[in-house]
């Protein structure tokens, strides 16, 4: 779920982000389309034309031309990713795999010595047109802000979120049935990214009911 808070409506900066309603779409049967960079292929998902925010499905590929950004750079805008297949690095040290997930808030510093050995595609998640801005210089090489204070949702680099605790729901029987790993949260707005594994067999407790919130869900597994 990418996108989901508990109390995002009225929090200031987040009412331009709603988007219109997406029921459903299957992204197996969406063509990609090819962007103006060699080797990158994208699938939108959700967007808003008047400001570039929007959720897509991206593919890049060496084989086809594409080529690593060469040196650190940062964005005016916020970015997450969540790789579906292959793996990619932003500093050729720590590899991001299936699952792993990133969240660079905005003039974010990242990709000091980015890596892809072949193809990869991942979920990226952004709340407006991405600008590219390169640090030929910089201070450290780990992602760091450009901001004097740090961003309230901070930095996020999971590179592997299978191990560790998971926060876990339970009948009245005590059977889990469901449970969430949180990969990036607000701590004032709630707004964040998780991964949700429902049991066999699960089923809503609730019923039809309506959010206060907006949400986005991709199915990496399952039905």
């Amino acid at each position: 779920e990418l996108g989901a808070g508990d109390d995002a409506v009225g929090a200031p900066g987040l009412e331009t982000k709603l988007r219109s309603h997406v029921p459903l779409l299957d992204t197996k049967a969406m063509d990609w389309e090819p962007r103006e960079v060699p080797g990158l292929f994208t699938k939108i998902l959700s967007g808003d034309p008047e400001t570039g925010a929007r959720t897509a499905l991206q593919w890049v590929s060496t084989p086809k031309g594409y080529v690593a950004p060469p040196m650190a750079h940062y964005h005016h805008f916020d970015e997450e990713l969540l790789i579906v297949s292959g793996e990619l690095s932003f500093d050729s040290k720590t590899w991001l795999g299936p699952l792993a997930y990133c969240y660079h808030p905005a003039k974010t510093v990242h990709g000091f010595k980015s890596a892809l050995p072949d193809e990869a595609t991942f979920i990226s998640r952004v709340d407006h047109d991405l600008d590219f801005h390169f640090e030929k210089n910089p201070k450290q090489f780990t992602p760091y802000s450009l901001e004097d204070t740090p961003p309230e949702r901070a930095i996020a680099v999971v590179a592997d979120p299978r191990p560790g605790p998971w926060d876990e729901f339970r009948d009245d029987d005590g059977n889990v049935v469901l449970s969430r790993k949180v990969l990036s949260r607000h701590p004032r707005t709630g707004e964040g990214a998780m991964l949700v594994r429902f049991a066999p067999g699960w089923q809503s407790p609730h019923g039809a009911h309506s959010y206060t919130v907006y949400e986005e869900v991709f199915v990496l597994e399952g039905a």
